[in-house]
């Protein structure tokens, strides 16, 4: 059985992680990180030095202010990592890649399969219609913080990779009066409701349109997605991995 810390436990994604590892067999909570400290199931502990049980691996499902003690903690005590959290910035991801030279983990913005396939073919199309514009529309829940969301950066990276590098991220097109630029991609985003997240790409030529889009019914394709995560970490000495790596195995 693999034993669990899990940080964010108090939050949505926290709590659809606790409800699906309440059903298995294979994975056990072992202690829980959030603001305030409760007991239920298991303990929740508002700081990391609290934690007495022994466990294998963090599985993060909560905000990017909390990846220094994470990673420390992590590194002490020679845990895996599961990081499920978006808003890093490129310093947080220099720290990722240092603590992935001591520790093994796992990071992605999204931990869906069918986004993760969405990422492949969205490359692919990038370069097939390589005369085509480009957008990019990504909806959340109105308690989302960070803008774009992880998600949406991950397929500007992906039709940018299919475009050899040459495309630039569009935010703001409300300051300026000019007709779009060629390989500029606008980034779109919408808050509102419950939305778990909803995701497009828009490949535009002349007289046609072709999109991919992706819905997300419930937060339970992202807590299954973190825990089949946990399970291929478990197995690795130490560097950083990505979601495609599980979904390869």
């Amino acid at each position: 059985m693999i034993k669990i810390i899990l940080v964010g436990a108090s939050g949505a994604m926290g709590e659809t992680v606790a409800e699906l590892v309440s059903k298995s067999l294979e994975y056990q909570i072992v202690a829980g990180i959030a603001e305030k400290e409760e007991e239920g199931n298991f303990p929740i502990y508002d700081s990391f030095s609290k934690i007495k049980e022994e466990a294998d691996v963090i599985i993060d499902f909560s905000s990017r202010d909390l990846l220094d003690p994470i990673l420390a903690y992590a590194k002490g005590n020679n845990l895996k990592l599961v990081l499920a959290t978006t808003g890093y910035t490129d310093e947080d991801f220099k720290k990722i890649d240092e603590a992935s030279e001591k520790i093994a983990l796992v990071q992605s913005g999204n931990y869906s399969i069918g986004i993760n396939i969405m990422l492949k073919v969205a490359k692919e199309l990038a370069g097939l219609l390589d005369d085509f514009d480009i957008e990019i529309v990504e909806a959340h829940h109105k308690y989302k913080k960070d803008a774009p969301s992880g998600t949406a950066k991950m397929l500007f990276s992906a039709v940018n990779e299919g475009r050899d590098g040459k495309l630039v991220e569009k935010y703001d097109r409300f300051s300026e009066n000019k007709a779009r630029e060629k390989n500029e991609v606008g980034m779109s985003s919408l808050r509102a409701g419950t939305i778990s997240g909803d995701h497009m790409v828009v490949f535009a030529g002349e007289d046609e349109v072709l999109s991919l889009s992706h819905h997300a019914a419930s937060k339970k394709i992202f807590a299954k997605g973190a825990l089949k995560a946990a399970s291929f970490i478990v197995g690795k000495e130490k560097g950083r991995y990505q979601i495609s790596d599980v979904l390869d195995k």
